[in-house]
């Protein structure tokens, strides 16, 4: 239980939080050398620090270590921490088994091992609090730390640095002060680097972006690329726990091969593979390209293919393939982090980037080719994107007719978009499809509120929402005297029944938002397992439900996830602040944050 360390935001295990010491200071933070000093000295003289309560934790091979010791307290010291150096997979398994082992709320503390180099991973992979000893030491040594790694002063010819003490003096001029003197002032030196460093962290994760922060600076380090390498494989379920189901507005960049083992990534697949059904009735499946613009849909390339098919999208199912994401159903192109992503755009893709969205499609076909009555493929693609198609189908005995030449780069982009192209498109979709059916505007819209609820909350969440489609046109089979309305311009709709809102969705999370009569709606619907439930006390909200007064919570609740929070005296919708774990768990902060709620 932790009485004076509070985490107020959070960027995957990344951490922004108040912790009371003598004084209330913010982590991330770097504690320096003189104020741990200051702490000796005061308990010295019999007067003990106010604030938090520190304890140790231990390694494993330490002859005190107690597998099953229950931990308290409000930040931990990571002993013998200059181990995590020997290795990439100590450095990777000893902070994650740390911060497992103790409170969500409680800060961890790994000394003596901080330099600018590193920082921004110990952060990214639990690190609340580090201490500029390393700094130190390395000063006294001679070392000049930069961004990069470390240099020996001697072998500077300038001061590759803007702080106060590399603008007031050359390189020449710092070798030639005494000893003790250049000592101070190559260590304040690498103590401002780091303290700069640590900022920068903390703007990172207040703007959600410390994740591309972190593959950027890994690169200066063999070491730490391999560290990230290693979290992303050992530690995917630890991350997948802290990691939010979206962001707000906050464009996920894969810039690297290590963005495909993103956990936004991953889960986005696994959850089309787990938490989507394509539209009864649609006889067709068409595979397109992505487009820079996101959603999709507001893209110049997909107005054109729209457009080519417009008389016949009421049997044609759309589904876009693109890296890092694989595949994204038309459906959940608003969906984070379908509409929310970029990457650089050359026409090549590498081995493992085309290893990864092939498998995606062929786990999408495996599962949902037997629901389109067409056993045929349409593929409008150019480039890399045909070839692994044309991969796919071949492996799994799928006939697939292609509709453009598969050129590379910008010309397969010009491709899909020229007049043969289209033409082709259109041409083979009339013969495949017969008669024309075009969709209506509230077919659409209920396709998309469908689709996201069971993204959201699990299969059967959009049937309980919106109502059962036929296989005839593709309409909800409405109860008895209800009427059903789904208004608004794309990409804001809002779903209504006898005049009562029940979701609406959110562009800028790319997620639903429910109401009270909504969230009664799906709740029969949603199986034990996935209810996105909140149990709280015997009390009625009148702002914020904090942890304290959660009393369960499903599991499976993610931050930023859509949950529905129920108590002796009180029934409401909100979104999640943090994981389902963390709320049973912690003893301070934000557990939901309240929409709407009903007193019972």
């Amino acid at each position: 239980m932790s009485r004076f360390y509070e985490v107020r935001q959070k960027d995957g295990a990344a951490r922004i939080g108040r912790l009371q010491l003598n004084e209330v200071v913010q982590t991330p933070l770097m504690l320096r050398v003189e104020s741990l000093t200051y702490w000796e000295s005061k308990e010295g003289r019999g007067e003990v620090p106010r604030g938090a309560v520190g304890a140790v934790l231990l390694p494993e091979v330490h002859p005190f270590f107690e597998a099953g010791n229950s931990q308290s307290g409000d930040f931990f010291v990571l002993a013998f921490a200059s181990a995590l150096l020997n290795s990439p997979r100590d450095f990777a398994r000893r902070i994650v088994g740390a911060r497992e082992r103790i409170p969500p709320d409680a800060a961890l503390w790994v000394p003596g091992v901080a330099t600018a180099e590193n920082a921004a991973v110990l952060f990214y992979a639990g690190v609340d609090l580090v201490d500029n000893t390393n700094a130190v030491l390395k000063g006294y040594g001679g070392i000049y730390q930069t961004e990069e790694g470390e240099e020996r002063l001697e072998s500077l010819e300038e001061l590759p640095c803007n702080c106060s003490v590399c603008s007031s003096l050359s390189a020449g001029e710092l070798r030639k002060k005494a000893g003790r003197k250049r000592a101070l002032l190559l260590a304040r030196h690498n103590t401002l680097l780091l303290e700069k460093e640590v900022k920068k962290v903390r703007a990172r994760v207040r703007a959600g972006t410390l994740r591309e922060y972190v593959e950027q600076k890994v690169r200066s380090s063999v070491f730490l690329t391999a560290v990230l390498r290693i979290l992303d494989s050992e530690a995917e379920v630890y991350f997948e726990r802290r990691t939010p189901v979206a962001r707000r507005g906050v464009q996920l960049k894969a810039n690297t091969m290590e963005s495909l083992k993103r956990v936004e990534v991953r889960r986005f697949a696994r959850r089309v593979q787990e938490r989507y059904e394509p539209p009864a009735g649609r006889r067709v499946l068409v595979l397109l390209p992505c487009s820079a613009r996101k959603p999709y849909s507001a893209s110049q390339s997909h107005r054109k293919f729209v457009e080519a098919v417009a008389d016949f999208r009421g049997c044609l199912h759309e589904l876009i393939l693109t890296s890092p994401l694989g595949v994204v159903p038309r459906e959940l192109e608003l969906a984070y982090p379908a509409a929310f992503y970029d990457i650089p755009v050359t026409g090549y893709w590498d081995a493992e980037e085309r290893a990864w969205v092939a498998s995606c499609l062929r786990a999408y076909l495996e599962r949902n080719l037997q629901n389109y009555e067409s056993a045929v493929v349409v593929a409008h693609l150019g480039g890399a994107a045909r070839e692994i198609c044309s991969g796919v189908a071949a492996e799994l005995g799928v006939e697939i007719v292609q509709t453009c030449e598969g050129e590379r780069g910008e010309e397969a982009t010009t491709a899909v978009c020229s007049k043969e192209g289209l033409s082709r498109l259109k041409e083979v979709v009339a013969e495949l499809c017969g008669e024309k059916q075009r969709l209506t505007g509230f077919e659409l819209k209920a396709g998309v509120v469908k689709a996201l609820a069971d993204f959201q909350f699990g299969l059967g969440a959009g049937s309980g929402l919106v109502g059962n489609l036929s296989l005839k046109k593709n309409l909800p089979k409405k109860k008895e005297g209800e009427r059903m309305k789904i208004t608004g311009k794309f990409p804001f709709y809002k779903l209504s029944s006898k005049g009562e809102v029940l979701a609406r969705i959110v562009p800028e999370f790319g997620t639903l938002a429910l109401t009270v009569k909504g969230a009664r709606r799906i709740a029969n619907f949603l199986s034990p397992r996935s209810s996105y439930k909140v149990e709280i006390g015997d009390f009625v909200p009148k702002g914020s439900v904090l942890a304290p007064g959660v009393v369960n919570a499903d599991p499976e609740i993610r931050e930023n996830d859509e949950v529905v929070f129920c108590g002796e005296k009180a029934f409401g919708v909100g979104r999640a602040k943090m994981s389902g774990w963390e709320m049973v768990e912690s003893r301070r902060g934000v557990a939901v944050q309240v929409r709407e709620v009903e007193e019972i």
